[in-house]
């Protein structure tokens, strides 16, 4: 196979983890959780990909805060007692050679389920109204905000610690991170809105706090929507303005190239592209990345044949396809 597609059989270097091909398991939802932890079957779903050759795993979503429960079957991060969950699936993946990283995740307002058949309740920077989930959100306090914040880097070094070889920050589909950063949503008027600066003031404190956390040795990248793809969503100008800021951080050692945005039908659409959306048609995206940073991007977007991610990168800097 690696002689049928030398670029997808190619390692690639990701900060301080080589790994051993471009095939990967991008973060996707599984409802194999244990009452919010990771079990048996989550356990044995990963490795079955990880033995049959997979060069990467991303772990589904795992909250970094109480107010992060978005489905009745979220993975969280919370506190020391989903640390037994990572180190198992971890061991599991490094038994066959992958890597496993796993996602950080706030959705904001994008709250799917409410307890015992209540409305959903939410937070988010402001109360703008979520249609899709028919959801009016309460607009987080400063405080509330920096415990989040906070959040994020604990839960990195718990999972971490933990074993898991990397984490990637979810800031894709319209979550709460880029809900700071959009000014259709986020009507604050304090340190965390109005100006550029403010808005994506959430999401730099968050990678800055992430990589402090869990030092040097650990693989910390970004998944962005390059396009939200739906009203009021951003576009691919102020995705890449907001790229080129936190890539200057020097805190980030991948951008992850998605599409979509949860908030409406039109935008989720591309979270899980149905087959009337052409094959690989996000990539576009992640070429307008790699012309403003030279750190590896991968892309996610109906990718389902070995010779569409096999195409080569037309820039030195190492290209990823999932």
């Amino acid at each position: 196979m690696s002689s049928l597609f030398p670029h997808l059989f190619e390692p690639i270097t990701l900060g301080a983890r080589t790994i051993r091909n471009r095939i990967v398991s991008s973060g996707h939802d599984t409802v194999l959780d244990d009452h919010g932890a990771i079990g048996d079957d989550l356990v044995a779903y990963h490795e079955a990909r990880a033995q049959g050759g997979c060069g990467l795993i991303v772990l589904q979503v795992s909250g970094v805060h109480e107010t992060a429960r978005y489905t009745n079957h979220v993975l969280m991060a919370t506190d020391d007692s989903s640390i037994p969950g990572y180190r198992a699936v971890a061991e599991a993946v490094h038994r066959h050679g992958a890597t496993i990283f796993a996602q950080l995740f706030h959705p904001g307002r994008e709250v799917m389920d409410g307890e015992r058949g209540m409305a959903p309740r939410a937070v988010a920077p402001s109360d703008t109204p979520q249609e899709r989930f028919k959801v009016v959100p309460e607009a987080l306090s400063t405080e509330v905000i920096k415990e989040i914040i906070s959040g994020y880097a604990s839960a990195a070094k718990r999972i971490t610690d933990a074993g898991i070889d990397g984490v990637e920050i979810v800031a894709s589909h319209g979550y709460l991170p880029i809900q700071f950063f959009n000014p259709r949503v986020n009507t604050r008027t304090d340190e965390y809105g109005g100006s550029p600066a403010n808005r994506r003031r959430f999401l730099a404190e968050v990678v800055a706090g992430v990589r402090a956390a869990v030092g040097p040795d650990v693989v910390v990248g970004l998944r962005l929507s390059g396009e939200e793809k739906t009203e009021d969503g951003l576009v691919a100008t102020e995705i890449l303005d907001l790229i080129e800021h936190l890539d200057s951080l020097e805190c980030l050692d991948y951008f992850s190239i998605t599409a979509g945005d949860s908030s409406t039908l039109q935008g989720a659409v591309h979270i899980v592209p149905s087959m009337q959306i052409d094959p690989a048609y996000a990539a576009s995206l992640s070429e307008q990345v790699k012309k403003i940073t030279d750190k590896p991007v991968m892309v996610a977007g109906r990718i389902n044949q070995p010779h569409e991610a096999e195409k080569p990168s037309p820039r030195a800097a190492p290209t990823w396809r999932s």
